[in-house]
């Protein structure tokens, strides 16, 4: 027998996925694209920040002209999916690279923000989830029959 009650539910492994693909998403966002949250670039390195860095290639794109936040890949790596619910998923970062991300929001550099956490290219990733799974549990249900109580 079919539940319409099951058709809009999550399952942890749901949120776990999708907040690999959010994670996924902020790193192509901020390191292929050099976008901040809102789309747009980031704002360049002080010139005597951009003096001290070596051009290195660990762990990412390396040092360049483009502003990606990545020089060692470490910080970027260090975004995850931090916690899921069957009703959630927390994405994030820890210690030293949360400083970092709060510095780099502070300089005008905002991979996340308090006002905007996903950037619209991210909020549309959920939504595509999300729509993909109702559609899969409602097909899943309605396949069954259904009863209906009418009145009390």
């Amino acid at each position: 027998m079919g539940k319409l009650a099951n058709i809009p539910k999550f399952d942890k492994a749901f949120w776990k996925q999708v907040g690999n693909e959010i994670t996924d998403e902020i790193r192509v966002q901020t390191q292929n694209k050099g976008k901040d949250v809102f789309n747009n670039d980031f704002n360049d390195y002080s010139t005597g920040y951009a003096n001290r860095k070596p051009k290195l290639k660990r762990g990412g794109t390396g040092f360049g002209s483009k502003v990606n936040l990545t020089l060692t890949g470490d910080m970027m790596n260090g975004l995850q999916t931090r916690g899921f619910t069957s009703d959630s998923v927390t994405i994030g970062w820890s210690g030293t690279n949360a400083k970092k991300i709060q510095w780099n929001e502070d300089m005008g550099r905002a991979v996340t923000t308090n006002s905007k956490p996903l950037s619209n290219q991210s909020i549309k990733i959920v939504q595509q989830e999300t729509r993909q799974r109702i559609k899969k549990n409602a097909d899943k249900e309605t396949a069954k029959p259904i009863n209906f109580k009418i009145g009390k």
